[in-house]
């Protein structure tokens, strides 16, 4: 029995692990969309990708707004320097990320929270005395250009995880980068204007938007660079 199990088991891994391949090589950004409603099922399902995503030190500085609001989503195309995809997108999703995340209170309570589900084996005196005073491991001893970089990078994981789980259901996204906020310091009064009617706090910055809906496209993939361009094995330029 135990021999079937796990024979099942490994087939199921291997079917799945096919499927998100596919789903990786699927992947385009989408920004044409039917004018039909997204079930309330995909979208989750998105939105799950991007909390389970992988976060340093289980700090999480992530939240993610749905709008749905045709004048909110005018506001977010003019923020995002005119593109007008925007506004045609079933939803977007704002995606900001809390700065105030990595400040040491929270990020023991993250850091605490590992200790005691197992999956770090430290102590409160150890993450107190030694982690939170650690440059490597606590952001916040780095100043504020790491901490913000490090908040990108986890957005980022988790909107990679999102763009996937959207291809599995069948949905399309695009991630837009080219986004006035408070780290460009442009069109700020507009920026303020949207953070406010979104109800964003002062410590969480909006950072990227994403679209999301059925596609009315089917684009090429884009150009990647050669495998052995980017990949080497044990220093730069040995081929794997």
């Amino acid at each position: 029995m135990a021999i079937k199990v796990a024979g099942f088991i490994n087939a199921k891994l291997e079917a799945d692990h096919m499927e998100t391949t596919e789903a990786i090589h699927g992947w385009r950004s989408i920004r044409r969309y039917k004018d039909v409603p997204v079930s309330d099922e995909a979208l989750r399902a998105v939105l799950n990708a991007g909390r389970r995503a992988p976060s340093w030190e289980n700090v999480q500085p992530w939240h993610f707004i749905v709008i749905e609001e045709d004048e909110t989503k005018s506001k977010l195309a003019e923020l995002a320097s005119g593109q007008k995809f925007i506004t045609k997108a079933p939803i977007v999703i704002a995606v900001c990320g809390d700065l105030s995340a990595w400040e040491k209170p929270k990020n023991k309570e993250a850091l605490m929270e590992l200790a005691e589900a197992g999956v770090m084996k430290v102590n409160e005196e150890i993450i107190d005395k030694v982690m939170l005073n650690d440059p490597v491991f606590c952001v916040a001893e780095n100043g504020p250009a790491i901490i913000l970089s490090r908040t990108f990078e986890q957005l980022g994981i988790a909107y990679g995880f999102m763009g996937i789980e959207a291809v599995n259901q069948g949905l399309g996204m695009c991630v837009v980068g080219a986004l006035n906020s408070e780290v460009t310091g442009t069109k700020h009064e507009l920026y303020q204007e949207i953070k406010a009617e979104l109800a964003i706090p002062d410590k969480m910055y909006l950072l990227t938007l994403l679209t999301l809906g059925v596609p009315a496209e089917e684009p090429k993939a884009r150009p990647r660079k050669a495998f052995d361009a980017i990949v080497s094995k044990g220093k730069i330029g040995r081929k794997l």
